[in-house]
């Protein structure tokens, strides 16, 4: 165990032990877990055992840093959700709506309330997706910025905040609809752009983004692996993973996959997320 740096305090300690309480009983519960984690991190309450969180982490919980900064980002997410009224299932969820997280947060509370009332009105006892959730806060934040819409009847510009809650939500409909059709057709102009490059280099865009990674974000005591290995049921998978060839220690990693391109994008959607 690492040596004690610190000692703290009786609140401190009292904290301390109210959160691992949290974990110890939540721990297929991440957003309790991850919010207790977050606690003890931002605090430093792990200083009195341990010098640092990783440290604490692995001696503690057996947790990888990786693995923690998951629960944590996805207990961040459920909090920035709840006042829409939709809360993740699992860590996997809150993971694919961060990105709707993401806008819902740089909403003031009228916002997420008008958000949280579309939703109702549109998805029914439904839980909206990912990107309905995005789409939506994005119209919200959009109509906000510029302050007037035209009327759902009249076509006359109105500021939003007047319209009555139907006509709001009217109007909502349509720019979603609207802004929907346009985001479809800009990815779809993005991934043909991207299959006509591939073209010309002779090379896929994950291949791209291997070698990229490599020569600009690697250190020098850093290998990006390719393994294969055979699972517990005994079928071959494929995993990509960062080592520090130094200190041995796995840097990141994605889920492991049944072919060399899914298991490469898995490594991407870590690093970036």
């Amino acid at each position: 165990m690492t040596a004690p740096a610190e000692t703290l305090n009786d609140h401190e300690q009292a904290a301390l032990a109210l959160l691992e309480g949290v974990i110890q009983n939540g721990l297929h519960e991440f957003q309790r877990t991850g919010s207790a984690l977050a606690e003890i991190r931002d605090g430093r309450l792990y200083r009195a055992t341990h010098s640092t969180f990783d440290a604490y982490l692995h001696e503690r919980w057996d947790f990888t840093r990786q693995h923690a900064g998951r629960l944590i980002a996805a207990a961040e997410v459920a909090q920035v959700l709840e006042p829409i009224g939709f809360q993740p299932e699992n860590e996997r969820q809150a993971r694919d709506l961060k990105p709707a997280a993401k806008i819902v947060s740089q909403l003031d509370p009228e916002q997420q309330q008008t958000v949280a009332k579309f939703l109702q009105a549109t998805t029914g006892s439904e839980k909206p997706s990912t990107s309905q959730i995005k789409a939506v806060a994005e119209v919200v934040q959009a109509i906000d910025e510029h302050g007037t819409v035209a009327h759902p009847e009249t076509g006359e510009p109105v500021p939003f905040i007047d319209l009555p809650e139907p006509a709001r939500i009217a109007v909502i409909r349509e720019n979603v609809t609207t802004g929907t059709h346009e985001r479809l057709q800009r990815q779809q102009q993005h991934i043909e752009e991207s299959k006509l490059q591939a073209r010309s280099n002779g090379r896929g865009g994950w291949t791209d983004w291997f070698m990229d990674y490599v020569a600009q974000h690697l250190t020098p005591s850093q290998e990006l692996r390719i393994v294969g290995k055979q699972d517990a049921s005994g079928n071959p998978k494929v995993q990509a993973l960062i080592v520090d060839t130094e200190t041995h220690a796995t840097v990141a990693y994605g889920e492991p996959a049944d072919w060399l391109k899914k298991a490469v994008l898995n490594l991407v959607e870590e690093v970036k997320g």
